[in-house]
């Protein structure tokens, strides 16, 4: 059984446009989102190809644990892999709505599939009512952290190829982050990478870190970004 240095229950805070699928693709009368520009921090600027990031809208009040069990059960019982997790999604009008994000999957028709699975262990979807085309999303995910850490004290994602993370000192208002990150961009050699917010709980204490996503991430330029954030830090605090 493989064992990493570090496995945590946290959570995760970013910011994706988010666009409907179409309902053919789905169980009928139900809403499924995609994020058009995952890790839209690094892919816009580099115009890359985009990963496939599903949500599957919940339509009721949820916690963790028993939307949890519903995935693991349909994790054992259809015949393809996926990966997903449990979260919320505010979207700028302030609506929010519970939903399982998915990703890992193969094909499309699989999405329908998956959501008969769920649907079938008492998960409840929401209904489509209005069509989004890009609108920005922020996203709150629930999960286990599977890290390694290096010997600069760095963190490493062992389930995710190019994700790293690095500690800050407390957490910041979700604007005031994305200035920060901003501000951090602006030295050109920093350019290329994706951002959010990460926590976990460990020896009683809130870590607040920064997930950075960039291919070809190694030490040294996750190093180099946490210096930047580190020292502009404190400009951002409210």
């Amino acid at each position: 059984m493989k064992t990493y240095d570090i496995e945590r229950f946290g959570g995760l805070l970013k910011e994706e446009p988010l666009t409907c699928i179409e309902n053919q693709l789905l169980i009928p009368d139900t809403c499924v989102l995609e994020a058009v520009s995952p890790f839209l921090g690094y892919y816009n600027d580099e115009a890359m190809a985009k990963p496939l990031y599903l949500y599957l809208m919940l339509d009721e009040c949820n916690t963790y644990w028993p939307v949890t069990h519903a995935i693991t059960a349909a994790k054992t019982e259809l015949g393809f892999s996926f990966d997903a997790v449990f979260g919320e999604i505010v979207f700028p009008d302030n609506a929010r709505s519970f939903t399982i994000r998915v990703r890992d999957l193969q094909q499309y028709d699989q999405i329908a599939e998956l959501q008969k699975a769920l649907k079938d262990k008492g998960l409840k979807f929401r209904k489509k009512t209005r069509s989004l085309i890009g609108v920005n999303g922020i996203i709150r995910l629930e999960k286990f952290f599977y890290l390694d850490h290096t010997p600069a004290g760095f963190y490493i994602d062992k389930q995710q190829d190019h994700h790293g993370y690095f500690e800050l000192p407390d957490t910041l208002p979700w604007e005031n982050f994305v200035r920060l990150t901003r501000e951090v961009k602006y030295d050109v050699n920093l350019l290329y990478f994706d951002a959010a917010q990460a926590y976990f709980m460990e020896n009683g204490v809130l870590r607040h870190f920064v997930r950075i996503y960039r291919e070809g991430l190694t030490e040294q330029k996750i190093a180099e970004t946490a210096q930047r954030y580190k020292m502009l830090y404190d400009r951002f605090k409210p």
